[in-house]
C-alpha cells in the first residue's frame, strides 16, 4: 500500500522550510529510502502543505483521497527543537492571534468538537529503532503546539479511519544546516536554536519510511 509524506512550505520568517525539502526529496522515489525488496516496496507518494488554518487540511484530505495509503507521516519545523521530535498526540487546540503565511488567523481556539487530545498510531518501539539505528538523536514529545501543523494533524487523527488511514505521525524537524542562512536573513530565527545536516534529517526520515514499508510488506519480525 502507498504511503503519503507531507512537510509544509513556507510561513512568516521562514521562506522554505526544510521539511518541505523533505517531502519533495522523499517522494521524489530517489535512492534514500530503502525498501525491504524491490518487489513488494511500498510506493511513497509526497505533497508539500500549505502554512495556511483554511488550506492545509483540504489540501492534506485531496491528497490522501487520490493515493488512498495506509500510513500518513507529516514533518514539520520546530525552531527551538533541540533534535529530531517524535510526536504522540495532536492537540484540540490553535494558537489565537498567530498568523498563518496569507496572514489569516483561526477562528477559534478548538480545531472541531471533538477530545481535547488524539493519539497518534504509529509502531513507537519500532520507530524508536529506526531513528537508533540511523545514528539521530530524538526526543518524544505529547505537546505538538497550537499552529497550522498541530491543526493538520488533529484533524488527520479525527479523520483517519473515516479515510482509511491505519498509521499516522507527526515528527518535527530542527532548521537545516542548508537553510540557516536564508532564514536568517528573513528574521525568522529564534535567538538561540540548533540546526543539523540536511542529510542526517534525510536520513532518519528513510529510516522510518523503511521501517513502515517492512510493516506493510509483512516483513515485521516480533
Amino acid at each position: 500500500m502507498p504511503i503519503l509524506v507531507a512537510g509544509f512550505s513556507a510561513f512568516p520568517g521562514i521562506p522554505a522550510s526544510p521539511s518541505g525539502d523533505l517531502a519533495r526529496s522523499l517522494g521524489a522515489g530517489g535512492e534514500t529510502v530503502a525498501a525491504a525488496s524491490e518487489a513488494d516496496a511500498a510506493p511513497v507518494h509526497a505533497v508539500v502543505l500549505p502554512v495556511e488554518w483554511g488550506r492545509s487540511w483540504p489540501v492534506l484530505r485531496t491528497a490522501i483521497e487520490a493515493v488512498r495509503p495506509q500510513t500518513v507521516l507529516l514533518f514539520g519545523l520546530h525552531l527551538r527543537s533541540e533534535r529530531f521530535r517524535v510526536e504522540m498526540q495532536a492537540r484540540n487546540f490553535r494558537e489565537l492571534g498567530r498568523g498563518d503565511a496569507v496572514e489569516s488567523f483561526p477562528a477559534g481556539p478548538s480545531i472541531l468538537d471533538g477530545p481535547a487530545t488524539l493519539p497518534l498510531r504509529l509502531p513507537w518501539t519500532r520507530v524508536a529503532e529506526a531513528l537508533r539505528g540511523a545514528g539521530i538523536a530524538f526526543e518524544w514529545s505529547t505537546h505538538a503546539g497550537g499552529y497550522v501543523v498541530n491543526d493538520t494533524l488533529y484533524r488527520l487523527a479525527f479523520a483517519a479511519t473515516a479515510l482509511g488511514v491505519e498509521r499516522y505521525g507527526l515528527f518535527h524537524l530542527p532548521m537545516s544546516d542548508e537553510r540557516v542562512e536564508e532564514c536568517a536573513q528573513a528574521g525568522g530565527l529564534p535567538e538561540v536554536f540548533l540546526s543539523l545536516p540536511f542529510a542526517d534529517i534525510e536520513r532518519a526520515a528513510s529510516a522510518l519510511v523503511a521501517t513502515i514499508r517492512d510493516l506493510e510488506g509483512g516483513h515485521e519480525t516480533r
